[in-house]
């Protein structure tokens, strides 16, 4: 089966629609004001059914591993990642440890099969062509893993690992949303060779809940930093016009028909409530063409290999 077509399985009924949104679990056990414990339970009540997490994210596979054990393991889209970077390490030193964190998300996470393992924060495609993915396919056959994708920054990469052929999902992050639609051609990419498009950080780590975004600084990286000015804009517009900028960020994502999944980060269990008024409300297409001109304003922001920008 098409990871594209699997994926559709898993999307949250609401309101009588099919609505392609996942949870995010980066904030599990490393900032969300309540206990993963609860808060995943709850999002499987209210009707989530992906849910992704990484080796990356502190405790989070510990407290995604817990919840697995509480529901049918068939009811859900287990999806994981780790890191491929070459540092200091070298490309041996880099492939073992990927190999490390493989084997010890299946422990983390308390299943003998993870619906889709992401390379984490690539530094390009290439470097992984030799081991990395063989490594992955390996793991395919054996059953242990049935799809292979990339998350990462990097739009050039994503787009050469789908090309290839090999990997068939990209989980791209701060590259759709309300101040930059960088990946709308890595999109293209995707639906082209049938590869599944996912997309996160909708709400850029927060930026959006500032009352100045101009401020926003400090250990910010510079790739938002430059997002200050858009966003400063698209707040001034979204409350001239008595709309949510939260709303519209959720909407945006979820009115391409060519992303599979959005992912949410739930941070309390607010946020359940947030995001369900968020797919209700109403922004009439007068307000969308006043947010897509403002959009268009501001040059596309493409990453490329080994820039994290």
């Amino acid at each position: 089966m098409r990871i594209k077509d699997k994926i559709a399985r898993f999307r949250i009924e609401h309101s009588g629609r099919s609505v392609p949104l996942g949870v995010g679990c980066a904030w599990m056990g490393r900032g969300a004001d309540a206990k993963g414990e609860d808060l995943l339970p709850a999002c499987y009540e209210c009707g989530f059914r992906y849910f992704d997490t990484s080796r990356a994210y502190g405790e989070s596979e510990l407290i995604v591993g817990e919840f697995v054990r509480q529901v049918p393991r068939e009811s859900i889209f287990l999806a994981t990642k780790a890191n491929y970077r070459l540092t200091d390490r070298g490309r041996e030193g880099a492939f073992e440890a990927f190999k490390r964190s493989f084997y010890e998300s299946f422990e983390r996470l308390k299943t003998d099969r993870i619906d889709l393992f992401q390379i984490h924060d690539t530094d390009n495609y290439a470097m992984c062509e030799y081991e990395v993915v063989p490594f992955l396919e390996d793991r395919v056959r054996e059953g242990l893993i049935e799809y292979i994708g990339m998350g990462t920054r990097s739009l050039n990469a994503h787009e050469n690992a789908i090309i290839c052929g090999k990997v068939e999902s990209a989980l791209s992050y701060l590259n759709y949303n309300l101040q930059n639609k960088g990946a709308a051609h890595l999109i293209e990419i995707c639906r082209q060779y049938g590869a599944a498009f996912i997309n996160a950080s909708v709400f850029s780590y927060g930026m959006l809940r500032l009352e100045n975004p101009l401020e926003f600084d400090g250990d910010t990286p510079h790739f938002l930093r430059r997002h200050r000015e858009i966003t400063h804009q698209m707040k001034l517009l979204c409350a001239e016009m008595g709309i949510s900028i939260f709303d519209a960020a959720v909407q945006l994502s979820l009115l391409n028909p060519y992303i599979d999944m959005t992912l949410i980060g739930i941070r309390r269990m607010g946020n359940l409530d947030d995001t369900f008024a968020s797919m209700d409300a109403v922004i009439h297409p007068e307000q969308w063409a006043r947010i897509l001109k403002l959009q268009d304003e501001y040059p596309l922001m493409y990453v490329q290999d080994n820039m994290m920008e």
